[in-house]
């Protein structure tokens, strides 16, 4: 980085990997209709107070906080409809909703539907999810350049290549707080918005503006996955 700031790439994936626990409920999948679908409460996702402009307008360490009740809001959603119900295999059921409700671009049902039990279906849609999303950031195919086999790793690697190559493109121009080119370019390539760029690029320090970045991000994925929860 410019000035001889650290790469956060360490931070980053320290914070990425804290939002995954919210995800280990999982088992089987249907072609159509999600299982419990018609008990599912049917709550409005567009209004929902926590957005991604909101987030990044937090101040630093308070952010996170906000996204964790929104990912609890989300087990809530995937878990619900499935409870109380001694026909319904629960595992099964919630892991069916889970896959359906993080799936965003068809590349996790290709592959994690295909893994050899349900634990490496787990793992699958855990790391996969966030990981797909670091992969095109930067023009990558999460189909060929994502190791399906180990995805905890390939994560990582993801991660750590979205790093690089936005410090790469980044060195040399302006990282200090309200004029931050990683944070831009961050915001940029994971498709947040001007908002967000600005009040992330707002916080104090190089870590502090990726924690937000990452913030934002999960905030978004997390409304996407109550929206097809609750439709």
């Amino acid at each position: 980085m410019p000035g001889g700031a650290p790469k956060v790439s360490v931070r980053w994936r320290a914070i990425a990997l804290a939002m995954l626990a919210v995800l280990s409920a999982c088992g089987y999948w249907p072609d159509e209709q999600l299982p419990g679908e018609a008990a599912t409460s049917k709550a409005a996702t567009g209004d929902h107070p926590i957005t991604p402009e909101h987030v990044a307008s937090l101040p630093a360490g308070q952010s996170r906080p906000v996204v964790n009740q929104l990912s609890n809001e989300v087990v809530a959603a995937e878990t619900a409809p499935c409870s109380g119900n001694p026909d319904v295999d629960w595992e099964a059921c919630v892991s069916a909703r889970m896959l359906r409700a993080f799936d965003r671009y068809g590349f996790l049902t290709g592959h994690c539907r295909s893994q050899p039990d349900l634990k490496a279906v787990r793992s699958c849609v855990q790391f996969g999810r966030s990981g797909i999303d670091w992969l095109l950031a930067i023009g990558g195919n999460p189909d060929t350049d994502f190791d399906w086999s180990n995805p905890e790793k390939s994560h990582e690697a993801a991660l750590k290549k979205l790093n690089d190559v936005l410090t790469e493109r980044c060195d040399g121009k302006p990282e200090q707080p309200g004029n931050s080119c990683f944070t831009s370019e961050s915001a940029r390539v994971l498709g947040l918005g001007e908002v967000v760029a600005t009040n992330c690029a707002a916080r104090q320090t190089l870590e502090e503006r990726g924690a937000c970045v990452v913030d934002a991000h999960d905030a978004a994925m997390y409304r996407d996955a109550l929206a097809i929860l609750n439709r």
